[in-house]
């Protein structure tokens, strides 16, 4: 049915879409992800759930569908009750109903609802375009390191005439040798240290000089910077009611706040009514708590406004 468009198109502005009677979907930003088990990366999104504890009628469908199809605000709710009777009645005959785009109802042994959203469509407008995107593991080779090989030193026999004395010249030889060899590798060690040395010692005074050669001088002052701090809009309005007449909306204004809600006129509709708030909030999860809170101490006609409203 058309109702199921139209809830689509809503998702994509909105945070949460009522459907009166029915249930309510409610929408969260969810950052990108990495599953490094498929080696995949997942564009942001806004992940979908459904309520069905919210089912006060917020005007928000039943004026788009007026709108949209040229019909008349009653003649809207009309279509949602028989689109909300439609839903029911597949789910008995069927066992499931699935809203195109949306995602899949079915009911379980206690005949509450299931909700399973459709994962391929991402209701998030900066992430339009965007698609999941996958990787591949790279290869690392083990790094081979230079092996330090030590040369044997050949001992040179010397010819000497055959006497007692032969083997003992031999030895002494070998000892000079090697001896010789040890003096000049730490004669080589001792050198290349000096000269690191040397090398540290020519750049350090290279840098003093670079510094003491330079001048800092600043003839005009550095401009002020003024930084503007921007309070965070509240945007999401626990409604209390609409009045025609602004007299009787500040005569509920006082009421409220007499009762300690932070109660005021939040503007008016596209009907010319003044609406009032019990309070609003930044944060949908917040606004939504409060709704569930004041329904529960009796204010059955509450509802969620999401926007802001022409003064």
């Amino acid at each position: 049915m058309q109702i199921a468009t139209y809830i689509s198109d809503l998702l994509y502005r909105h945070e949460c879409v009522v459907v009166p009677g029915f249930g309510a979907f409610i929408s969260r930003r969810v950052p990108a992800q990495h599953f490094a088990s498929s080696h995949t990366i997942y564009p942001p999104k806004k992940g979908l759930s459904f309520n069905a504890q919210i089912q006060q009628n917020d005007g928000l469908l039943a004026n788009y569908i007026a709108s949209v199809s040229n019909v008349t605000y009653d003649e809207s709710i009309q279509e949602i009750r028989n689109y909300v009777r439609f839903l029911d009645l597949e789910m008995d005959k069927n066992g499931s109903v699935t809203i195109h785009k949306v995602g899949r109802f079915s009911r379980n042994e206690e005949k509450a609802l299931q909700f399973t959203p459709m994962y391929l469509v991402n209701y998030l407008p900066e992430a339009f375009g965007l698609t999941s995107h996958e990787t591949f593991a790279i290869d690392r080779l083990p790094v081979v390191t230079e092996e330090h090989v030590v040369e044997e030193v050949a001992v040179v026999e010397l010819e000497t005439p055959k006497t007692n004395s032969g083997s003992w010249v031999r030895y002494a030889a070998a000892g000079v040798i090697l001896l010789g060899l040890g003096l000049g590798f730490r004669g080589y060690q001792s050198q290349v240290k000096t000269d690191a040395i040397a090398v540290e010692q020519l750049a350090a005074e290279k840098v003093i000089s670079n510094i003491e050669s330079a001048s800092f001088l600043i003839n005009e002052p550095l401009p002020t910077i003024s930084l503007e701090v921007v309070p965070l809009t509240k945007n999401f309005h626990v409604v209390a009611g609409a009045f025609r007449d602004p007299a009787n909306a500040d005569k509920r204004v006082e009421q409220l706040k007499r009762k300690g809600f932070d109660a005021k006129r939040i503007g008016v509709n596209s009907f010319g009514l003044h609406n009032v708030a019990f309070s609003s909030f930044v944060d949908r999860d917040d606004a939504t708590n409060e709704l569930i809170k004041l329904r529960a101490l009796g204010f059955d006609k509450a509802w969620l406004l999401t926007g802001s409203l022409p003064k």
